[in-house]
This record gives structure tokens, sequence and C-alpha cells, in this order.
């Protein structure tokens, strides 16, 4: 069954393993050079004497060309979708299509240990990619977290175990749609469309609120001065103007009280004037690892559940 598996599939895994190893050449490329810079910089010179001259410029410059790189990083979020497209959808539905199943399962082999061969042996190639993939990407965003620290939106997605849950509820996707619908293009359309029907609210609904966010308010003056050390490595999910009582006031009406001074230093002592705050609502970073678990915990159940109901129509469904 192993060899009959390969040789069914190795299409798919030529193919897969070809972008997978394009992706881990630019993705080793473009880390070396951006380790380079940071040290060409500077840049751990000034994060630890950030009072030294001209450090702001340093950290501008360095964060100035390495976000195109993070943005441009940011598709392969598509990534886990492809794979459960790509592989995950033909996985079953290819041989329901050509009929090829009724054959093997003529041969004294059963369908459990016909789907169970599959599911293996995809499950652990993928994962295994993924886990090594994961290891690169946390290696290749090490210098961004010095400044910014590591709980960042941007980089959530590619730390820790949430990529490995994404890709696993990603191919059960692809194989349940396609054990279900019995045909790969429709199973593919269905995979794509049902895994950013999951994907994107839990990111920008559910995330946010794991847990209920902190609020802080600032004086408007104390903003003219350094950043403070709290502020780092934490998540803001919302900012504005706000009372002394914390309630929200627009930025039309702060413009309306203290548009019309002349510098940035008379606006911040109007807005102080008024009684008038700076509201942060932020997560901390010390909740990164839950919100990690918590995530990872979400798109694994979701990926058995799936692998179950594949099961279930094996079994049950499909003659």
């Amino acid at each position: 069954m192993i060899w009959l598996t390969w040789r069914q599939h190795r299409a798919a895994a030529y193919l897969f393993g070809g972008v997978f190893a394009l992706l881990v050449v630019i993705v080793l490329i473009t880390g070396h050079n951006i380790a380079t810079l940071y040290q060409q910089l500077g840049v751990a010179n000034c994060i630890a004497h950030p009072d030294r001259p001209n450090c702001d410029n340093v950290l501008g410059g360095f964060l100035d060309q390495v976000d195109p790189w993070v943005s441009a990083l940011q598709w392969l979020n598509l990534l886990p979708a492809l794979i459960g497209v790509l592989i995950g959808a033909p996985l079953v539905a290819h041989e329901l299509e050509q009929g090829t199943h009724r054959l093997v399962w003529t041969q004294s082999v059963s369908r459990m240990r016909w789907l169970a061969v599959k599911l293996v042996a995809l499950f652990g190639a993928v994962l295994l990619a993924t886990a090594l993939f994961t290891v690169l990407t946390t290696w290749w965003f090490t210098p961004l977290y010095t400044i910014r620290g590591n709980f960042i939106p941007s980089v959530f997605d590619f730390e820790g175990g949430v990529p490995l849950a994404y890709a696993a509820f990603a191919l059960a996707l692809g194989i349940a749609a396609g054990a279900l619908l019995r045909r790969t293009i429709p199973a593919m359309v269905v995979t794509i469309a049902d895994f950013l029907a999951v994907r994107l609210p839990v990111e920008f609904f559910l995330r946010p609120r794991y847990l209920p966010p902190l609020h802080t308010t600032t004086d408007a003056l104390a903003m003219l001065g350094p950043q403070s050390a709290s502020a780092f490595n934490t998540w803001q999910v919302d900012s504005g103007w706000a009372d002394h009582l914390g309630q929200h006031i627009s930025d039309v009406t702060v413009n309306q009280t203290c548009g019309d001074v002349q510098t940035k230093m008379q606006a911040f002592q109007c807005i102080h004037d008024h009684g008038i705050f700076f509201l942060s609502v932020y997560q901390p970073g010390d909740r990164l690892d839950l919100f990690q678990g918590i995530e990872t915990a979400i798109f694994a159940a979701l990926a058995l559940a799936l692998v179950a109901l594949t099961i279930w129509w094996v079994r049950r469904r499909i003659s």
C-alpha cells in the first residue's frame, strides 16, 4: 500500500517538494540579508543603548528596509490553503472519480487500511515540512523580535504550533471535501472557500478576544517622551483619544479643540489642558503562548473532526 500510495501521489509530492525547496531558498537568502543588515547598521548596539545619538534613524532605517519583506511573507498565509487544495482535495476524490478504489478494495486491502496509509503518509510529510519551515521563519523574524517583540499580528501565524494546526486543518478539509463531493475540482473550490471562511474570522474576530484586552490611558505630554518599556512586545488592538473616565473622544473632536495650534508641542499641551488622554487597548506579551495554544487547539480540533468525518464517510457511505 505504501508503494501504491507513492505511485499515485508522487506528482503532487514532487510539486510540493519543489515549491517547498524554492521557499526555503528564498527565506534563507532574505534572512541572511536581513541578519547582515542588522549587523551593519549596529541595531543591536542601539537596542542595548537606546540613548546613543542617531539610534532612532538606525532603527527606522532598518525597519524601512525589512517591512517590505515582512509584508511579502504574509502571502505564505495561503500556503496551508494550497496544501489542502493541491494535496488534500485530490487524495480521495481522484480515486473515486476514476473508480480505482474498487480495484484496491478487492485486492485484500480493506478500505480502512487503504485510507489509513494515505492519511498517515500525507499528514506525516506535510507536518514534518511545516515544522521545518516554522523553525526557518522563526529564525528569519528574530532580528525583528529584538525591536518589536514577538507578539506581532503579522508574525503570529508563523510561530509555535499554529502553522502545524493550520496545515493539518487545511489538509483534513481538502480530504473531507474530496470524500464527500467525489469530484476533484469542486472539492478544491470548497476547500479554499471553507478554509478562508474559518481562518479569517478566527484571525480578525476571535483572536483579539481570546482574553479581554487591557486598557491604559496616557497623558498627552507623556507621549512626547521616549516609548514606555511596558509598550514593548504588546499587541495593540485599538487606540484613540479618551476622557478621564475612559470614554472615547473622536479625532474630529480633538482636531476641532486643538487643531489651530502651530507646533506639535502646543497641540499636545492643548490636549493635556482639556483633560484628554491617549487610550491604548492591547494584549500584553505574556499572553502570547496562551493565545498560540488556544488557536492551535481550535484548528487541531477541527482537523481531527474532519478526519473522523472522512473515516466515517468512507466506511459507511462509499461503495
